[in-house]
């Protein structure tokens, strides 16, 4: 027997022909959203040119998939195609980041990471990106730590494949909140551009102990898949305390889960020069206002596409 998805997700749409006003999510919006936004940036500051028609045609490519992944819902109403329907913006989420370092010096031309370095040192008297690791050596603490901050580049995808399919029933709207989040803060990387200590600081003192398996395999992680940009506020952490608070409210084994790895990772960022201090503050007090922006913008698109569905 064929299993039935839940109604609130699958929706009641009864037309003749497809029509596309009719079958988008709220995740669509979000991201079209951000696509047109930062296009209309970048012909701003870039005019008719390369990097904006490079821009362009990623852009297009994601629109194309999108159309895909509406009418392959519409079509098949599949468990498969409403995971890739809710999905496939969380996939791009890796590229918009990327994208933030060659877009984020048109109000300043300059990074300002020798303020947030200055800030690290007005609160604290030193500078804990660079004492942290070198006043706790132990490979052990390491491994810990690196092994904590390594589990970031798993934890989105696995915290929505989580709500997926423990709470299909609020899957779209977690899948939202989590994919508006990662936006927002991409929107701020690109108008507050900072590197980090890795970037900013001279060789080696921009360098953490390397010598374990985890810390090889988050630099290796950096070196292919990380961009000098995203440093303030701490993306990692504000996005991990939005996690923890979904879970919290939803699938209590996550958050059991998550409990001990946001711990980690908020001493993680620093320890591995990642981040300024001043960032993972910045990263714990912006995540509730971010999660506050990202339910009120549910709410609103969602009301506006159940409008349209009338």
């Amino acid at each position: 027997m064929q299993k039935v998805l839940p109604k609130q997700l699958i929706g009641t749409r009864t037309m003749v022909g497809f029509r596309l006003k009719d079958n988008i999510r709220t995740t669509d919006v979000v991201a079209l959203g951000y696509i047109v936004i930062t296009a209309i940036f970048i012909l701003i500051f870039e005019g008719l040119s390369r990097s904006f028609a490079v821009a362009m045609v990623w852009r297009l490519i994601f629109i194309l998939i999108a159309f895909v992944a509406i009418y392959l819902e519409y079509n098949y109403k599949s468990r498969f195609a409403l995971f890739f329907h809710l999905f496939y913006p969380v996939l791009f989420l890796s590229f918009f980041y990327g994208e933030t370092a060659s877009i984020n010096n048109y109000i300043f031309s300059e990074n300002l990471d020798p303020v947030f370095f200055g800030l690290d040192h007005s609160l604290f008297g030193f500078q804990p990106s660079i004492e942290f690791s070198i006043s706790f050596p132990q490979l052990w603490l390491s491994e810990i730590l690196n092994f904590g901050y390594f589990s970031l580049y798993l934890m989105t995808f696995g915290v929505c494949l989580a709500f997926f399919f423990s709470r299909i029933e609020i899957a779209e709207r977690s899948i939202f909140i989590i994919i508006s989040s990662f936006l927002i803060y991409y929107l701020i990387f690109i108008v507050v551009p900072v590197v980090g200590p890795q970037y900013y600081l001279d060789y080696p003192i921009n360098k953490a102990i390397d010598s374990g398996l985890f810390s090889r395999a988050v630099k290796l992680v950096q070196f292919y898949g990380e961009e000098p940009t995203g440093a303030f506020p701490s993306s990692h952490v504000g996005l991990v305390l939005i996690f923890l608070y979904l879970s919290h409210k939803n699938i209590n084994w996550l958050f059991l889960i998550i409990l001990p790895l946001f711990l980690l990772i908020a001493f993680a960022t620093v320890y591995i020069k990642a981040h300024y201090a001043v960032d993972v503050i910045a990263g714990l007090l912006s995540a509730p206002i971010i999660y506050y922006i990202s339910t009120i913008l549910y709410g609103m698109i969602e009301k506006r596409l159940s409008y349209f569905l009338r």
